[in-house]
């Protein structure tokens, strides 16, 4: 006898299966931080679980072509792919790029995936510049969504960010452009910014210019940034502290190159190890900060809301426990 799916809960579901592979695939993707952790085996789970997420989506959307996800899922797929092109661009591995093309689950996007084609065999990682606007895109969501603001912790994250994209153009990619360092540096509030509300101009912009004070120190933290990786010109003192982040920086005299002024900062002031440790630190938190999808919490043994006999109870009408016992 055929089974069919409820279409009364298909879409219930069907969610909850996308939302479980999102999740897993973070996690999976984070774990390659850890030296400690990393393995052939976890790179393989990770790139197993972006396939699947890859595959899943396009499947999602042909069954349900008119739902729009919620917010907290919509982030957790921005989480996915920005994690995705940061890890892909210090641990590139194969060809596995699909999620850098950012496929949305967001209906009202103009033009939604419509299938799972992974990348040809020449696909390369995204520069440090190419994946800025991802990171600060996803953070302007993320503060949307929790009604909150732009904290000083975060201001010297972006600028490091911003330093370490300038630092990879000019060392990495040999770019002379004049107007690199500007370019690069370009991201603030905007008075005058004309993006459509509610694009992610719009909520870059917007994340800025939450308040006066942010916009202040912002412009103060940057220019601070900016002057750090400028060619040098004399011996300049320049002090940053935060909570979190102290950092000393000497500038070199005149007669050493940008080149080695920007490679030997990449060992200090801007360690590129202490910069991937933070931005993993910020990805982890932006994680944990939402209520883990249900299937994870059933998968734990405890839901939100449920005594451990009412979970045990939903996981046996789910097939959890079934599927344990089985092996699947």
């Amino acid at each position: 006898m055929d089974r069919k799916a409820d279409p009364e809960t298909q879409l219930e579901v069907d969610e909850a299966i996308l939302d479980y592979l999102i999740y897993t695939a973070i996690v999976s993707l984070l774990k390659l931080f850890d030296t400690t952790d990393s393995s052939p085996r976890t790179e393989h789970t990770a790139h197993l679980l972006v396939q699947m997420v890859d595959a899943f989506l396009p499947v999602f959307h042909s069954l349900h072509p008119n739902h729009k996800a919620s917010p907290e899922i919509q982030l957790r797929l921005r989480l996915l792919q920005f994690t995705y092109v940061f890890v892909q661009h210090y641990y590139p591995f194969s060809a596995y790029a699909a999620l850098s093309r950012r496929p949305s689950i967001n209906t009202e996007d103009p033009e939604p995936p419509k299938s799972a084609n992974l990348p040809q065999e020449d696909s390369q990682a995204m520069s440090l510049s190419q994946t800025l606007p991802l990171f600060l895109a996803l953070s302007a969501v993320q503060n949307e969504l929790q009604g909150s603001t732009i904290t000083e912790i975060w201001m010297m994250l972006a600028a490091g960010y911003m330093a370490q994209a300038y630092i990879e153009q000019v060392v990495v990619h040999q770019n002379e452009r004049p107007d690199l360092l500007e370019d690069v540096f370009q991201w603030g509030y905007d008075a005058g910014c004309r993006a459509e509300r509610g694009s992610e101009q719009w909520q870059i912009n917007d994340m800025f210019g939450a308040d006066e004070s942010s916009i202040s120190l912002w412009e103060s933290i940057r220019r601070e940034h900016v002057e750090a990786v400028r060619a040098p010109s004399s011996i300049i003192f320049i002090e940053i502290s935060t909570k979190r982040w102290y950092m000393i920086q000497l500038r070199p005299s005149d007669h050493t190159s940008l080149m080695d002024h920007l490679a030997s900062m990449t060992s200090g002031a801007l360690s590129v190890v202490a910069f991937r440790e933070k931005v993993s630190e910020f990805l982890t938190g932006l994680l944990s900060a939402y209520t883990a999808p249900l299937l994870i919490q059933l998968e734990r043994g405890e839901v939100v809301g449920l005594s451990r006999k009412a979970t045990k109870a939903l996981k046996v009408r789910s097939g959890f426990i079934q599927q344990a016992m089985d092996g699947i």
